[in-house]
C-alpha cells in the first residue's frame, strides 16, 4: 500500500509534549515498515496549529490525494491533523471519494467501517472541545487583567511599547500621537494623514499614512488611560462613550479632559459630516434658512465668505438670500446679550444630551429593581446561591458601567455651562485675536442651531447689505 506522512508542531507543543518532528517522523517511518507500507511522501508543517486547515503543506498533501493512486494517510495522533469536527468530516469526505484511508499509529481507529467513524467522530469532538475550553479560559484570563488595570496582550498601540508585560510609552512614537489628536480638532482624518506623510513622519511599517489609522488613533480611549474588553471586533469599531471602558495602571498620553472634548467634536463630525465640522466656516454645522428650514452651507465668493441655503442649491423651492459670514457675525455679536439673556445664571443648557442622561436614570433605576428581585427569588427558594451570586455579579457590573457614564455626562454639562457662560461674557474682546478654528470653536459652543433670515428684499444699485434676522437660536 502507498502511504503519504503528515507531521504537524507548533512550538508551544513541542514545548510541553515533546511532539518534536523528528520524533514523530521516526516513529511513524517504523509504523510504516512493520505493516510493509511504501511511504510516497512526507508532509511537514512545522509551527502551524491545527484550528483550522489553512496549512500549506496539508493543502499539497490533500491535493496530492486527489490526484489518486495513494491508499493510506498516516498521522502519529488525530489532533496531528485536525481539532475541529467539521474540517474532520471534510478531510474523511476528501478521502472517502479517491480511496484513501485514515490511520493514527497511536490510536486505533479504522475509517473504513461505522464503528470507526463514530469512534474518531467523538474523539475528534472532544479534541475540538478542549481546544474552545482553552480559549475560554485565556479569554477569562484577558478580561480579568483588564479589569485588574493591566494589558491583555495582542498588537501594542502606537504611541506604546510593552515592557514586563506592562505598556510604557514610547517616546518615539509619542509626540506623533500628541500630533494627531491636537490636528483632529480642527482637521479631518484624511488631511491628518497627508500632512503627517508631508512631514516624514512614518508609520511602524515604514509607510505612509493612512485615514484609518489616524482615526483609529484618535478615537482610541487608552491614549487617556483607559483600557477596553468587548464582546467582540465590531464593537472596538464603536466611538469610546458605546464602548465598556475599564482603568489603565499605564501612563496616559493624553489628559482625559483634552479626550473628551475631542470626542464631543467627533460625535459632531458623526452627525452632521466631517468637512462641515473641520471647514473655516464660522457657522456651517448650525446654522438653518428661516425661509424652507434647510442648512446654509458655506461657499466662497470674490466678496470673501458666504452661506447659500442648501435647498435652494439642490433645486427646491426657496426664496432666500446669499448671506455674506462678516455681516453674520456682526449681527450675532450685536445681538449677543439678547440672545443669552436666558441663559446666563441658568444650569440648563439645550445642547447637553440630556436625553441620554434620562435614559441612564431610568437604565440604573430598572438595574436595581431586578437586584432586589433576585434577592427575592433567592429568599422565596426560586434560585440558588450560586445563580443569585451569578446574577448579581452580572447587574453590578451593569451598575457600574451606567453610573461610571452618568457621572461623565453630568461632568461635561456641568464644564459646557462655565465654558458657555465665559465666551459669551467674553467674546467681543477675544474675537478679533482669536483665529478661525477658534471663532467657529466659540460659535459651535455657544450655538447648536442658528435659524437666519433677510428683512428686506435686495435691491440692485442700492449698495446697501440686505439686513440679517436671527429667527431663533438654541
Amino acid at each position: 500500500m502507498k502511504c503519504v506522512i503528515y507531521v504537524r508542531v507548533s512550538t508551544d507543543e513541542q514545548a510541553k509534549h515533546g511532539f518534536s518532528i523528528a520524533s514523530q517522523i521516526e516513529k511513524l517511518e517504523a509504523y510504516c515498515v512493520s505493516q510493509g507500507w511504501e511511504i510516497v511522501d512526507i508532509h511537514i508543517d512545522d509551527g502551524h496549529s491545527a484550528k483550522d486547515l489553512n496549512r500549506p503543506k496539508f493543502t499539497l498533501m490533500m491535493n496530492e490525494i486527489k490526484k489518486g493512486g495513494i491508499d493510506v494517510l498516516l498521522v502519529y495522533r488525530l489532533d496531528r491533523l485536525t481539532r475541529s469536527v467539521l474540517d474532520l468530516y471534510e478531510i474523511l469526505k476528501v478521502l472517502d471519494e479517491h480511496n484513501c484511508m485514515f490511520k493514527s499509529a497511536t490510536e486505533v481507529y479504522d475509517t473504513t467501517n461505522a464503528m470507526g467513524r463514530l469512534f474518531i467522530t467523538l474523539v475528534a469532538a472532544i479534541a475540538q472541545w478542549e481546544r474552545e475550553n482553552l480559549a475560554e479560559r485565556v479569554r477569562l484570563g484577558m478580561e480579568k487583567k483588564t479589569k485588574l488595570g493591566k494589558w491583555k496582550g495582542g498588537i501594542t498601540p502606537y504611541g506604546y511599547k510593552v515592557v514586563n508585560k506592562e505598556l510604557v510609552i514610547n517616546k518615539d512614537e509619542e509626540m506623533i500621537v500628541k500630533t494627531i489628536f491636537e490636528l483632529s480638532k480642527s482637521s479631518g482624518f484624511y488631511t491628518i494623514a497627508k500632512v503627517l506623510s508631508e512631514r516624514g513622519y512614518s508609520t511602524r511599517k515604514g509607510s505612509d499614512w493612512h485615514v484609518d489609522t489616524v482615526r483609529d488613533i484618535a478615537n482610541n480611549p487608552i491614549y487617556a488611560g483607559y483600557l477596553t474588553f468587548n464582546e467582540n471586533q465590531k464593537q472596538y469599531k464603536k466611538p469610546p462613550r458605546e464602548q465598556i471602558l475599564y482603568e489603565g495602571i499605564h501612563e496616559r498620553i493624553i489628559l482625559r479632559d483634552d479626550f473628551w472634548a475631542l470626542q464631543d467634536t467627533l460625535d459632531k463630525r458623526r452627525i452632521y459630516g466631517g468637512k462641515r465640522e473641520t471647514s473655516n466656516y464660522y457657522f456651517s454645522s448650525i446654522l438653518k434658512c428661516g425661509r424652507c428650514g434647510h442648512s446654509m452651507s458655506g461657499h466662497k465668493s470674490p466678496n470673501g465668505k458666504t452661506y447659500r441655503c442648501s435647498g435652494k442649491k439642490a433645486g427646491k423651492k426657496c426664496t432666500s438670500h446669499i448671506i455674506k459670514e462678516d455681516n453674520l457675525v456682526k449681527t450675532v455679536l450685536t445681538n449677543l446679550d439678547q440672545l443669552f439673556d436666558n441663559i446666563k445664571g441658568s444650569t440648563k443648557i439645550t445642547d447637553v444630551p440630556e436625553a441620554k442622561i434620562s435614559q441612564l436614570e431610568i437604565e440604573l433605576k430598572n438595574n436595581q429593581k431586578l437586584l432586589k428581585k433576585q434577592k427575592a427569588m433567592f429568599e422565596a427558594d426560586v434560585i440558588d446561591i450560586d445563580e443569585l451570586i451569578h446574577k448579581t455579579d452580572s447587574l453590578r457590573e451593569i451598575e457600574k458601567r451606567i453610573l461610571s457614564e452618568l457621572k461623565m455626562y453630568k461632568q461635561t454639562e456641568s464644564t459646557k455651562i462655565d465654558e458657555i457662560l465665559y465666551i459669551s461674557e467674553n467674546i467681543h474682546s477675544v474675537w478679533e485675536y482669536a483665529n478661525d478654528f477658534e471663532r467657529k470653536q466659540m460659535m459651535t459652543t455657544l450655538f447648536s442651531q442658528l435659524i437666519i433670515d433677510t428683512k428686506d428684499e435686495y435691491k440692485i444699485g442700492t449698495g446697501k447689505a440686505r439686513e440679517i434676522i436671527i429667527v431663533s437660536a438654541k
